[in-house]
């Protein structure tokens, strides 16, 4: 779990593809949104809770129990708060 959460840091894996592969990979649909958000370069933890709680997610809520509106939604907001900053 770390080693996914590093490579969102680094920028070398990108938010979309691990709630892509939240259905299909364990190690993926058990991270924390809030978690998997905080690390995003330009976003934090107070960013990362302000989206979710624009979409009404609780911060404890698992990638994997996303639905599919909730990760689209999502990676607009990420994408739209990055270029924003």
């Amino acid at each position: 779990m770390d080693a996914v959460l590093s490579q969102v840091e680094t920028g070398t894996l990108k938010i979309d593809s691990i709630l892509s592969l939240s259905d299909l990979d364990e190690a993926s649909s058990v991270l924390y949104a809030c978690k998997l958000i905080e690390v995003v370069p330009g976003i934090g933890k107070v960013k990362a809770r302000h989206l979710l709680a624009k979409m009404n997610v609780s911060e404890t809520e698992q990638t994997g129990n996303l639905t599919l509106d909730q990760r689209n939604k999502l990676v607009q907001l990420i994408a739209t708060e990055v270029i924003a900053s």
